[in-house]
């Protein structure tokens, strides 16, 4: 009997991320969501508040973002999936930039200089991602966005081919969910300060 390789497994763990997302998207995202809605009168100035002091979320994007998140909370995730979904592609430039690394390509045939897509970043710095980011998140951007058999979510989104209930779907609410996430971590060292609002 021959040892399993990755390959040969891959079917089986995207079906075992896919039943995943799906318990975790109705159990928890989803009754958060409306918990928070309807707790919380939430506006884009909700989410800014928070994420401006992001160190994933670009100076010039918050606004942006804070739209998304909106959305999606409210019960758009049309509007917030299609929000947020390219800018978790300029976020993870935005962060990898900030450790020094170089997300840009240059045509030497023309002579522009480009950023690099997110599909490039992952299939050409891979390593420098997982130091970074740490490989679970590295692997969940990667099973829900970019890998195929998967959702390909960033695909789907950017070349226009997700129906129209697709965003209403598992995988799109995890998706918004992880980027909220994402946004998110860099302030838990200081969630004590924001309960306390001492955060200014």
């Amino acid at each position: 009997m021959s040892t399993p390789t990755d390959e040969s497994l891959r079917p089986s763990i995207v079906q075992s991320e896919r039943i995943r997302r799906q318990i975790f998207a109705a159990g928890d995202i989803q009754t958060a969501r409306r918990l928070i809605n309807e707790c919380y009168y939430l506006t884009d100035e909700t989410f800014s508040a928070l994420l401006k002091y992001s160190g994933f979320v670009p100076e010039e994007l918050v606004r942006t973002y804070s739209r998304g998140f909106r959305r999606f909370f409210q019960g758009d995730p049309v509007s917030g999936l299609y929000i947020l979904t390219p800018l978790l592609e300029a976020s993870i430039r935005h962060v990898m930039k900030g450790h020094g690394h170089d997300v840009s390509t240059f045509d030497a045939s023309d002579k522009t200089q480009q950023d690099m897509t997110i599909s490039r970043l992952f299939d050409g710095m891979r390593t420098e991602l997982v130091e970074v980011f740490g490989d679970d998140i590295v692997t969940d951007i990667e099973n829900v966005f970019l890998s195929q058999p998967g959702p390909t979510i960033r695909h789907e989104v950017a070349h226009g081919l997700m129906s129209d209930g697709a965003p209403f779907g598992a995988d799109s609410a995890y998706a918004c969910w992880l980027i909220f996430r994402l946004c998110l971590i860099p302030l838990f060292p200081y969630r004590q300060q924001f309960d306390e609002g001492l955060w200014q």
